[in-house]
This record gives structure tokens, sequence and C-alpha cells, in this order.
């Protein structure tokens, strides 16, 4: 009689009083899961620059939203809009004796592909195009130049919402002309970035 007691709580009163709140939480979790389709991420990080002049470091803060417009089982496809923006670049030509330092913005929509989207570690691969501003903080001198934004990243998933993200992004770049002689070459602004992304 007990057991039977038992059994009559767990599929009788007991089901109707917790039974249908919790399959409703559990079909809500997994309604959201597949319905996740937008993502915003916010990385912090350094920048490296490869170019015909020398240059330091600097600090780098980007905000990517994106909007995934294929969902496979094996693969996602999203457009990306990643804003970019490093702070005090030392830049310094020693045949002319120049020195300055900038900051820079980066504007480059573009596609990123990730693989297992579905799965806790989740590797993609990115490519963009857009503008880059540069802006001379000693002489307030602004450049606008054409950019190519590729690189990969991987998303590390904390909770169903929420994954640590890591990055590395190259924005080959036109040379800025902000008072330097242009040697009509491209430079590589290198980034490297950590931070955390928010899926809905």
């Amino acid at each position: 009689m007990h057991l039977i007691a038992e059994n009559k709580f767990f599929f009788g009163d007991g089901m109707k009083k917790f039974g249908f709140p919790l399959v409703m939480i559990f079909l809500l979790a997994c309604g959201s899961a597949l319905a996740q389709s937008n993502e915003v991420g916010a990385t912090f990080g350094g920048q490296f620059v490869s170019g015909t002049y020398d240059f330091g470091h600097s600090g780098v803060f980007e905000i990517n939203p994106a909007h995934r417009i294929v969902n496979a089982d094996a693969v996602g496809l999203y457009v990306e809009v990643p804003l970019t923006w490093s702070f005090k670049n030392a830049r310094t030509d020693p045949a002319a004796t120049l020195h300055d330092h900038y900051s820079s913005f980066f504007f480059t929509p573009g596609l990123k592909l990730k693989v297992l989207p579905q799965l806790p570690v989740s590797p993609y691969g990115f490519v963009g195009v857009g503008l880059a501003h540069f802006h001379d903080t000693d002489t307030g001198q602004g450049s606008y130049e054409n950019v190519i934004d590729y690189g990969a990243g991987v998303d590390w998933k904390l909770a169903p919402f929420i994954s640590l993200r890591g990055e590395l992004r190259d924005f080959n770049s036109g040379v800025p002309r902000m008072g330097f002689p242009n040697p009509g070459s491209r430079q590589q602004n290198v980034m490297a970035t950590v931070g955390v992304a928010v899926h809905f």
C-alpha cells in the first residue's frame, strides 16, 4: 500500500502539481536553444601591426553582432558586422625621424561559418570587407582606407545563452596617410581578443 501511495503521488497528484511546469520549462529551453539565430560578442585584447613602418602595440575592443542565415547540423552560416576600435598605436619612420600616435576604427561586414554550432566548443572562420578610419591623436589628421577582414575563433559554451570567445582577426588595410610618406603598400592590423558572446 505504501508503494502504491508513492506511485500515486508521482504519477497522480504529484505529476499534476510538478509535471506540467517541468515539461513546459523543458520545452521552452529546447525551443529557445533551437531558436537562437542571433548573437552579440564583446571582446578585448591587443593589436600587433606589421607594415613598412615600426609600430608599437595597442589595446583593442570589439562589438560583433551576427545573425544566422543558414542552420545545418554540421555548420551554421552567419552574417556578422564587427565594429572594432584600437587605441594609441605608435608609428615610427626612422629614416624620416617621424613619430606619431593614432587610433583606428574598422567596420567590416562579412560572413562567418561556425562548425558544429550545437556542441559546447564551436570553432569558426570569417571573412569580410569594409572601411577603416585612422585618426592621428597628435595632429588631428584622419585617413580612410579600404580593408579586408579575415580570421578564426572559437566559442566555448558556459550556458545555453552565453559562451567564452577567443578570436584572431587580421584587418588587411591600406597604409594610413597622415603626415607620413605613403609607400603605396598595405599593412596588417592583427588583433587577438577574448571575451564573451550572448546567444538569443
